[in-house]
């Protein structure tokens, strides 16, 4: 019978580990994902500010040509007003990519601090479980040895404790 929970704790610790790590890659997958938009996002940003330089140069040369040529003023003025409007469309586009990079900055910083969060519980699991295995040694050798009674159940009693302890994480 003593055997028998033995295994099945080791079966329950195996699972456990199993979750744990699951949980990690889990983590550290949603944490890639995420750093990779926020790249993609940033980079975007910074091809739509170059975008809105140039189309800003191009304003300011139609903005010279009108004042050089009066005859051509009606021309001049239509060609400022699309400029115009293009450099409004762009605006536009540009608070929505910096309302996006916000955004994703700020999902970064929370997943950054969910990640940091995993690990510390990953790392005190670790020593938890590494505690845990000193503890099974322990039995083994006090059951290969015939120990009293009194001896396991203070081994097992130990063992629980550190099993209650990793399920409070």
């Amino acid at each position: 019978m003593e055997r028998d929970v033995n295994i099945k704790l080791i079966y329950i610790i195996l699972i456990l580990l199993l979750a744990l790590g699951a949980t990690t890659i889990l983590y550290q997958l949603r944490y890639n994902n995420l750093k990779e938009g926020y790249e993609q996002t940033f980079k975007q940003y910074n091809e739509t500010f170059t975008n809105l330089s140039t189309e800003q140069k191009s304003l300011y040369t139609n903005i010279s040509d009108v004042n050089v040529s009066i005859e051509r003023e009606n021309v001049l003025i239509s060609k400022l007003e699309t400029k115009t409007k293009e450099l409004e469309t762009v605006n536009i586009e540009l608070a929505k990519v910096q309302q996006q990079l916000f955004e994703y900055q700020q999902n970064y910083d929370a997943l950054s601090v969910n990640n940091s969060y995993a690990n510390e519980i990953l790392n005190r699991h670790i020593d938890i479980i590494g505690k845990m295995q000193e503890k099974l040694d322990r039995l083994r050798i006090d059951v290969e040895n015939n120990a009293s009674g009194d001896v396991i159940s203070k081994d097992i009693t130990a063992l629980q404790t550190d099993l209650d302890n990793l399920k409070s994480y």
